[in-house]
């Protein structure tokens, strides 16, 4: 927890306590990861604890967390296929092979600690759903989440 501090202190860069997206940004290219500017504007969104679009050291510590997890299962492509194939399977409760609007919001939710919006998962679901059936199969989810690298 201290190094999260200290890394949030480094990177809020003008020291109202809180995170924007440009300081977020920052952190990621420190990490090294391959993320746009849209992709960090939409982390911020979506965790943002008020309407200036920032985050406290709470929502910073979940989401450094997880960066770190990417970083680390970027490292081995061939465990991140798996990796994302068995999370596939986690988030599908139900088992038919698909991911409904709600299994992958419940699931990003729970497997990666995104508290995304209904309207997030629509768009995500829009984008990723390559044969258009409304829902996310394994394929279309291991392209989507590889895209974003």
């Amino acid at each position: 927890m201290a190094d999260v501090q200290a890394l949030f202190d480094k990177y809020d860069e003008n020291k109202d306590g809180s995170i924007s997206a440009e300081e977020l940004l920052n952190v990621v290219r420190e990490m090294e990861l391959p993320w746009t500017n849209k992709l960090v504007s939409a982390m911020i969104r979506e965790r943002q604890v008020n309407a200036k679009g920032v985050m406290d050291l709470n929502d910073f510590t979940k989401v450094v967390k997880s960066l770190e997890e990417i970083k680390k299962s970027l490292r081995n492509p061939e465990e991140t296929q798996e990796a994302m194939v068995a999370a596939f399977n986690k988030i599908d409760k139900n088992g038919d092979g698909f991911l409904s609007h709600d299994e992958l919001r419940e699931g990003l939710s729970t497997v990666v600690g995104m508290e995304l919006s209904a309207a997030t998962i629509a768009e995500l679901v829009r984008v990723a759903d390559a044969n258009s059936d409304g829902q996310v199969d394994v394929k279309e989810f291991v392209q989507m989440v590889t895209s974003f690298f």
